[in-house]
């Protein structure tokens, strides 16, 4: 039997895991990367790049196409599959995928609110003025965003703890987490995590990763808890609960 033959768009903050776990996917994947930059523009910019990318996916080479993408403020929210299957993870952002699931990333921000993530993907992209970047997290979105925008993002239930987790919560990150990841150099990236910690005056951790989320993405083995697969002529919905995205009639 034929392997499935999928064509993978993600976020360059992935790169190192998807390589590794591309060597023994079961599928004959290829992948395409965007930018990490498209995450400091717009929800309508990132939205326009992603679609581009999947109405390009020649439908005769492959038989679906899967996003490594979470809801990233809202930029999947409208995608169109046109001609193939789109197959996209029911996770809020990166770094719920690289801990291998939801419930084991908002544990991680019970425990400690204050909590700025890093990662080699992160750490490889950051600015060229060494300047960490605003995440797109949780963490983040608390401190600035209205209960509206909170449950648009991350559905009713999850809006409502992070507004309680939040609501004594300072501008200010406590603690490094560093998402440990079996990609090569990692004991340098730790380090380079490290050392942004000491700089920042904030405590630091190791987290193991868990990147069966991934390998299911590129494996094939969508299951519906963990994915959502649009189908041809549907579009991407977005919904306030702990499905956090459906598939939609235009």
């Amino acid at each position: 039997m034929s392997r499935l033959r999928l064509h993978v768009i993600a976020c360059k903050v992935f790169e190192q895991e998807l390589e590794v776990l591309a060597a023994n996917a079961k599928t004959k994947a290829r992948i395409q990367y965007l930018e990490m930059g498209l995450h400091e523009g717009t929800a309508e910019q990132l939205r326009v790049a992603l679609q581009g990318a999947i109405d390009v996916v020649p439908g005769d080479r492959f038989d679906a196409i899967g996003l490594a993408y979470g809801l990233c403020n809202r930029g999947i929210e409208s995608l169109q599959s046109r001609t193939l299957p789109v197959v996209i993870p029911r996770a809020h952002d990166c770094i719920g995928m690289l801990l291998g699931s939801t419930q084991r990333y908002l544990a991680q921000l019970e425990s400690c609110p204050g909590t700025y993530f890093q990662s080699p993907g992160w750490l490889e992209h950051l600015p060229a003025d060494r300047v960490l970047r605003q995440q797109n997290l949780p963490v983040a979105a608390g401190l600035k965003a209205t209960k509206e925008d909170l449950v648009a993002r991350y559905g009713e239930e999850n809006a409502l703890y992070l507004l309680e987790q939040f609501a004594s919560f300072t501008r200010h990150y406590r603690r490094l987490a560093y998402i440990s990841t079996p990609v090569p150099q990692a004991e340098n990236h730790e380090r380079m995590a490290a050392q942004i910690a000491r700089q920042q005056g904030w405590t630091f951790d190791r987290l193991p990763s868990d990147l069966g989320w991934l390998r299911r993405l590129l494996d094939g083995e969508w299951n519906e808890q963990e994915f959502l697969t649009l189908k041809p002529g549907e579009r991407l919905g977005l919904r306030y609960d702990s499905q956090l995205i459906a598939a939609e009639r235009p």
